[in-house]
């Protein structure tokens, strides 16, 4: 499978699973829709003119949007560069030159800042969930188009780049497709998640970690929360609002549902 969300819209449909991907602001998504919108949108970036081994941004908070558009990305064949919200403009400018993207994926809120980014960067092309003037609206990725291509076939180059800022610039890592699927296969084995299970993403996770897990909830029909918050205190209260089976800090571990 091309991607560690490969062959999972088919799952979702023959098992019946039809749990909630919900955000922080309580907008919730169902997961049939949800695997489908990122299947769609890997087809639209590869009509776009995104190819294998392209290194996509994606500039959202954890939650929905953030996890389309990595999907998306390696569904295509691409490496999702998750940019971090908390990171200055200047860092945001030098990964973007450092690993050579020509495309951002970026929340209606945020797009103004991809803009920006793209002034200053090699990113040629700004595509907004919603409409944004000068940005391409995010629904054209989903126009269908009949002529049967699935860009995910055969594409295992892709992954999640991380970067952090030192001394001497910019550092940057490609999660690959193999290290992802066997992350993938241990989350699997060791939470042995099922359709009663809640997972609560949270930021202070690390990006491969995160989109790991909620791939392996999605495959088991669990439904996935994700929080805002970044203080302890504020996260538990959340997890037990919500009934989390399982938190995604540093790790996936399973928690009471009643932290």
């Amino acid at each position: 499978m091309g991607s560690i969300v490969g062959g999972l819209p088919d799952r979702l449909r023959r098992l019946g699973f039809r749990s909630g991907v919900t955000d922080a602001d309580g907008t919730a998504t169902d997961s049939q829709e949800f695997a489908a919108t990122a299947r769609r949108a890997a087809k639209g970036l590869a009509r776009r003119g995104m190819r294998p081994d392209d290194v996509v941004g994606v500039l959202a908070p954890v939650g929905t949007e953030r996890l389309t558009a990595c999907y998306a990305t390696m569904g295509a064949g691409g490496r999702a560069l998750p940019l971090e919200l908390a990171s200055d403009l200047e860092t945001l400018i030098d990964v973007l030159a450092a690993t050579d993207a020509r495309i951002i994926l970026a929340t209606a809120p945020l797009a103004l800042i991809a803009l920006e980014l793209a002034e200053r960067s090699r990113v040629r092309q700004v595509i907004s969930f919603g409409t944004v003037p000068e940005t391409t609206p995010f629904d054209e990725l989903l126009q269908r188009a009949d002529d049967g291509y699935d860009p995910s076939h055969g594409l295992f180059s892709n992954g999640i780049v991380s970067y952090r800022s030192a001394a001497d610039g910019v550092h940057t890592t490609l999660h690959g497709h193999i290290e992802l699927l066997d992350r993938f296969r241990r989350f699997d084995a060791d939470l042995a998640l099922t359709p009663s299970d809640t997972v609560l993403l949270e930021p202070g996770a690390p990006e491969s970690v995160r989109a790991v897990l909620a791939a392996v909830a999605l495959w088991n029909g669990s439904s996935l929360v994700s929080t805002d918050g970044v203080e302890e205190a504020a996260v538990r209260e959340v997890a037990a609002e919500v009934g989390a089976t399982v938190r995604c800090d540093a790790t996936p571990m399973r928690v009471s549902p009643d932290p």
